[in-house]
């Protein structure tokens, strides 16, 4: 595994995400396990990349997709492509229930900060490949 990848939509959110990991003293243990926190420009692809083939990327290339809470609007959107592609042993996508949220009260951001951890050691020992999204918090 990889590490974690940011979609466009909370790519901003990383540099905090980050800050609030390292305060809690978590982030070394991604160093250690060489993980990486990554966004689509850190790793090359374009922005404006289809849903389906965003999801199918992050499988094959062994990434943790990080949304906001997306619909599912189109044959190709990422509800549709989790509905229709994903499978028991996958990786799941880690959805932020609340964006505004997490930006915004500093409490309800290290609560999801700390989700977020779990979630991708989990993921990392093959827990959690058994829902196709991850809502946090839960």
């Amino acid at each position: 595994m990889r590490g974690l990848l940011a979609d466009v939509n909370v790519q901003g959110e990383v540099p905090y995400l980050i800050r609030l990991l390292r305060a809690m003293d978590l982030f070394w243990m991604f160093e250690t396990l060489g993980l990486m926190f990554a966004t689509f420009d850190d790793i090359g692809i374009p922005q404006e990349m289809d849903d389906r083939f965003l999801w199918n990327m992050c499988q094959s290339e062994g990434w943790l997709l990080l949304t906001d809470n997306r619909n599912r609007d189109g044959a190709n959107s990422l509800g549709m492509t989790l509905a229709d592609s994903w499978r028991n042993g996958q990786l799941p996508v880690v959805t932020i229930s609340r964006k505004s949220r997490f930006a915004a009260e500093p409490d309800y951001a290290e609560h999801v900060a700390k989700e977020i951890a779990d979630v991708l050691f989990g993921v990392v020992h093959g827990q959690s490949r058994d829902q196709p999204r991850i809502f946090v918090p839960r």
